[in-house]
């Protein structure tokens, strides 16, 4: 069982990490696409929703990847809030990734797809693909320090 479960876990840190590798260009992408002209832009955007749709499953795929790990390794008894709270926010994650940046990117294919862009419409949408993109990072930061919280602590004491 224990090989299991580290198989488990060194697939939910790869897919988290992939997650966050993805995401490291894409604000800069959008804003690229503000500056080029209509079929060069909507190429980098289709580049784009490809990245998009590549985090949203690798999201998934790493919280299946720690509920597998966490149910092989004991369950929620065995693990303390930090895990709890780590699981919350990969929720969380999830939500800010199909609720908030794929909706964004879509918009910003939309708007700037015409051959009369919508160019205050494309700027707030490309705003909004790098807020959900920070806030996704930061999110993410906090749950890495999350996991490792226990053996944080221990080092300390």
């Amino acid at each position: 069982m224990l090989f299991l479960k580290s198989i488990f876990v060194l697939l939910h840190i790869l897919t988290a990490a992939a997650w966050f590798g993805l995401g490291l260009r894409l604000a800069a992408q959008a804003r690229r696409a503000l500056t080029l002209s209509p079929p060069a832009a909507q190429a980098l955007l289709e580049e784009g929703a490809t990245t998009v749709r590549q985090m949203g499953m690798f999201l998934v795929a790493t919280l299946v990847f720690g509920l597998s790990a966490l149910f092989t390794g004991g369950g929620f008894a065995v693990y303390g809030p930090p895990y709890h709270t780590s699981l919350l926010l990969l929720l969380v994650l999830i939500g800010l990734q199909w609720g908030l940046l794929r909706p964004a990117w879509r918009g910003l294919q939309q708007a700037l797809g015409n051959s009369a862009p919508d160019t205050q419409q494309a700027e707030r949408l490309r705003k909004r693909v790098a807020m959900a993109v920070g806030v996704g990072h930061f999110l993410w930061v906090v749950i890495l320090v999350l996991m490792y919280w226990n053996t944080l602590v221990a080092t300390l004491q």
